[in-house]
């Protein structure tokens, strides 16, 4: 019917935008008004599979605040001879205006309309995330104010799955350093002024989300741009409370703490924000009760009722925050007894407190993460004050990795799965042990995980890599075959092809073996371990050009594989046993 927006070029935009009408919705006795996306690239295959992926998001999450759309919804249309094709996708279309549109109609919001928003909005992002993914692009233009006062979230083209972006995240250099990381690729999604720091390094997390939900609604309860909102220039905080004295404190600093600047810092999932904004109109109310005349003028009785369960919901809760604050000076300047002195007083005469110094500690290793030792030290001081932290616990493992302090590492995956037997956590041990050389333990976590989650294809991958190891070819290639079947993943594809080349190989199928290589490289030309594979393979086909060729790039390619050092060392070998044969 008419583009949604505007069709010039823009290098930031992979897709056009359409009103369509409908006829042939099944859903439907009448046609239907409907947006369709269309793909510009369309002999880029990562902005394919981004559309595809939307289609499939559309599809899984049943939301009012989510556009539907259905299996028949995504399609493709030849376009011309030459083989070039149009990917299409339909989806709902919702009745009012983006925020960015309204915002500028209306100006500001009310404190009353930033709660209702915000709950809407942190509701829908609840069931995404438990539904593993995240959006990765909130912020006013996606986010739709209907006639009836609804809310809706849009444009899910940048959404990612959580499982596969947190794992990518352990990998300690974005590729296959040890054969048991994925090196999952992840497309940095930006949008500006909304996108954390993190995400635009292209290492985003779930908590991302809240980091752009908090910086749309402080664009949203001050009604000013954010690129005309200052920062503090030594915390780089965003001075923005001063543009909107109409917003109480407490909603206030629920917003600073989603805009927080570490992911870590920020809430940690959807559940925590959705309680704290259920308490937020009851705090309010005895904030403003507090501060009035009438209660200052009180009956005594009265008075002192009010006046203990005051002392007991605020005003104590303020004088252990006051010791919080005074613990963290003395942390800052080194005076490390005292601090830890003030910190248990605190804990003591209001034990929530002990989440603001966990906090406090959490911010300090991320801070010092080059300094391992120091990080250490403070990811173990969160933990001391908040002992069933997840993330502080994961955090300290990684650290403990790093310095090769094996026990600690396993200490803290153990711990995690003692809060959370998910199974990522399985996988993580799993990978630790992988990489430590202990395949028989990292073999029972990927089992577990595997058996927690069919659909873990982190773990068959590498416990098909490990089957190759211990000479189990068919259930190495067992393994590979089920993973292939249950990803589209180009990477993923690569390092599962590999495997089941291997284990062809080795089983002295030479010709599968060669084919399911050379699909591993075309689709990573990265791997190579199946580049030295390869060179096996085809030498057994005597193939010997291309086996010379293959050799010499097993040879020199740079890899940290260790079974790729134990290829090169076979070639050594032969090349020298073949010096020393007579001629």
């Amino acid at each position: 019917m008419r583009p949604l927006r505007s069709l010039t070029e823009d290098p930031l935009t992979y897709t056009d935008t359409f009103e369509v009408e409908d006829s042939g919705i099944e859903q439907h006795s009448q046609p239907q008004l409907r947006v369709m996306k269309v793909l510009k690239w369309i002999d880029d295959p990562k902005m394919v599979e981004l559309l595809e992926r939307e289609s499939i998001i559309l599809q899984t999450i049943d939301h009012p605040g989510v556009p539907k759309s259905y299996k028949d919804d995504y399609f493709t249309v030849k376009i011309n001879n030459n083989g070039l094709t149009m990917h299409c996708l339909v989806m709902q279309r919702f009745e009012g205006e983006n925020l960015a549109h309204w915002i500028k109609t209306y100006e500001k919001i009310s404190q009353n309309t930033a709660l209702n928003w915000l709950s809407q909005l942190v509701n829908i992002l609840d069931l995404v995330h438990r539904n593993e993914y995240f959006h990765r692009d909130i912020k006013p233009d996606n986010i739709i104010h209907q006639p009836d006062g609804k809310i809706a979230l849009v444009d899910f083209g940048g959404a990612r799955e959580i499982s596969r972006t947190f794992l990518a995240k352990l990998s300690t250099n974005g590729g296959t350093s040890t054969g048991t990381s994925m090196g999952y690729e992840i497309t940095a999604v930006r949008s500006a002024y909304y996108s954390p720091l993190e995400q635009i390094h292209g290492q985003a997390v779930p908590q991302s989300d809240f980091y752009a939900l908090g910086r749309t609604f402080v664009h949203l309860v001050t009604g000013i741009s954010l690129n005309k909102i200052k920062s503090d220039e030594k915390t780089g905080k965003l001075l923005w409370r001063d543009k909107a004295l109409h917003i109480d404190k407490l909603l206030a600093d629920l917003i600073d703490d989603l805009i927080a600047p570490f992911p870590g810092q920020r809430p940690q999932n959807t559940q925590i924000i959705l309680q704290r904004l259920q308490r937020l109109p009851l705090q309010s109310k005895i904030q403003r009760i507090t501060r009035s005349k009438t209660f200052r003028i009180s009956g005594i009785v009265v008075s002192l009722s009010l006046g203990f369960l005051v002392f007991l919901k605020i005003i104590l809760p303020g004088i252990a925050n006051g010791f919080v604050s005074e613990g963290e000076k003395l942390e800052i300047a080194n005076d490390f007894p005292r601090a830890q002195n003030i910190f248990n007083f605190a804990r003591m005469i209001h034990p929530p407190a002990r989440f603001s110094i966990s906090k406090f500690y959490l911010e300090q290793a991320s801070r010092h993460i080059n300094n391992l030792q120091l990080a250490k030290k403070y990811y173990e001081l969160a933990i001391k004050y908040n002992e069933r932290d997840v993330g502080a616990y994961n955090s300290l493992a990684i650290v403990c990795r790093q310095m090769r302090e094996v026990n600690c590492a396993i200490n803290s995956y153990q711990k995690i799965l003692q809060f959370k037997a998910d199974w990522e956590g399985y996988y993580r041990l799993g990978s630790f042990y992988d990489d430590e050389g202990k395949e028989e333990l990292a073999q029972k976590q990927y089992e577990i995980a595997i058996k927690l989650n069919k659909n873990a294809v982190v773990a068959i991958n590498n416990l098909s890599r490990l089957k190759n190891l211990e000479k189990d070819y068919e259930q190495a290639a067992k393994l590979a075959l089920e993973g292939l079947s249950k990803t589209k993943e180009p990477k993923t594809q690569a390092t599962l092809y590999k495997n089941l080349g291997w284990a062809r190989l080795m089983q002295k199928n030479y010709s599968e073996a060669e084919k399911y290589l050379e699909k591993a490289i075309d689709l990573d030309n990265e791997r190579i371990d199946a580049v030295c594979l390869l060179s096996q393979a085809q030498e057994a086909l005597d193939k010997i050009e291309e086996t010379k060729l293959w050799w010499e790039v097993c040879m020199i390619a740079k890899s940290n594989i260790p079974e790729v050092y134990i290829w090169r060392q076979q070639l050594v070998d032969k090349f020298i046993n073949n010096f020393k044969s007579p001629r």
